[in-house]
Parts: structure tokens; C-alpha cells; sequence
């Protein structure tokens, strides 16, 4: 069976499944961001709008940190996994959070 080129990529440096999906959410937060910034998003959105997006980045954020904390412990309980891919991915989590309260200070410092 072929494997994919991402999937071969990650095999490649070593990345198992849990620093994947953690690597793929920050990348996907950057990406949001990133296209917010290139295509000036703010200057022709209404402020309804402006004020959902980090928002909405917020709840994800509070959301993944949530699902690294509970399917982490679960883990930990079921499989005897260390508790350092615990503690990564709440470390990024929190880190997501922040970027995104910091994102939507921004955007009402803008707005404002």
C-alpha cells in the first residue's frame, strides 16, 4: 500500500502521531493568520466579522486545550504514556491561547 508524501515526511524526522497533530495545529493557526495579514482582511470586513475570527480562534484554542489535557491523561491511564506528551500539548495549547487573546486585542486595538 502507498503512503503518502506528508506521511512519509513525518516518518522521516520522526514525528509520531501525537507531535503531528500538534505540529499541523500550530501550522494551521499560522496559516489563518498569515492569510488574514496578506489579503488585508480588516480593511473591507465589517467589525462583526473582525471580532469573530479571534474569537472563534479563541474557543479553539480553549477547545484544544481541553482534548490534549483529557485524551493526554487517558493515555497516560490507559497505555502508560509519559506525561511529558501531557504536558507538550498543553504547553502549546496555552501558547495558542495566548497568541489568539493577543490576536484579539489586536483586532479590537485596531477596530478601536
Amino acid at each position: 500500500m502507498a503512503t503518502s508524501t506528508a506521511a512519509r515526511f513525518f516518518k522521516g524526522i520522526g514525528a509520531s502521531s501525537a507531535n503531528r497533530s500538534i505540529v499541523l495545529m500550530v501550522l494551521t493557526w499560522l496559516l489563518n493568520v498569515l492569510w488574514l495579514g496578506l489579503n488585508y482582511f480588516w480593511r473591507f470586513a465589517s467589525v462583526e466579522v473582525l471580532l469573530a475570527i479571534p474569537v472563534l480562534l479563541l474557543v479553539y484554542a480553549l477547545l484544544a486545550l481541553l482534548a490534549y489535557t483529557y485524551w493526554g491523561v487517558r493515555d497516560v491511564q490507559e497505555k502508560d504514556a509519559p506525561y511529558a506528551n501531557v504536558m507538550v500539548g498543553v504547553i502549546v495549547a496555552v501558547t495558542l491561547l495566548y497568541f489568539n487573546f493577543n490576536l484579539l486585542q489586536f483586532v479590537l486595538g485596531v477596530i478601536q
